[in-house]
């Protein structure tokens, strides 16, 4: 018997189409994880930027009515000038210290940048805000130097160091910022 005119694929032609069609869809599904992981990274680091410009605007805003405790407004942190006993006037926070890590000058933050204690164990804090003090005015007028960091979890540390280190941290941003003197 003769084929004639028949056409369709054989099955040699089906099997190799099948073939490719898994491989494309296989390699598609293993690109999902990584995609999620991007995107997870991607959400994380936006949170922190944006915590980042919350505690800059912090304590750029409390300086011209910084508490009598010198601390700022939104975080609680230390500030590098306080108020006079008076009320009247800005005088630098003499109990600032440069380059030092401590509950003054670190905070645990939630996802919606909200304070917690580190003791607290449910929910733990997801960020940690730091103000680092680099450079504090030797005479009026000169301006305050400060590094800000966020890091993600938060880590329950005095090592300056493992605020950035990726071996403690998942992940950090962190910006260098002048304010003006009191």
């Amino acid at each position: 018997m003769k084929s004639g005119d028949r056409s369709g694929f054989s099955l040699v032609e089906v099997a190799m189409a099948l073939g490719v069609v898994s491989f494309a869809l296989l390699s598609l599904v293993a690109l999902l994880p990584v995609g999620i992981k991007t995107n997870q990274i991607s959400a994380e680091e936006t949170r922190a930027a944006y915590i980042l410009s919350t505690l800059e605007a912090d304590l750029r805003n409390t300086h011209p009515q910084a508490k009598a405790n010198g601390t700022s407004r939104l975080f609680g942190l230390t500030l590098p000038y306080r108020m006079d006993a008076t009320g009247t006037r800005l005088t630098q926070n003499t109990s600032v210290t440069l380059n030092t890590l401590s509950a003054a000058y670190s905070t645990g933050l939630n996802e919606d940048a909200s304070t917690l204690s580190y003791a607290s164990t449910s929910p733990r804090p997801r960020y940690q805000a730091t103000v680092l003090y680099t450079q504090l005015p030797a005479a009026s007028g000169q301006p305050i130097h400060a590094r800000l960091i966020v890091n993600w979890p938060a880590v329950n540390t005095t090592d300056i160091t493992k605020l950035t280190s990726l071996k403690s941290v998942l992940g950090y941003v962190e910006v260098y910022v002048t304010f003006p003197a009191p």
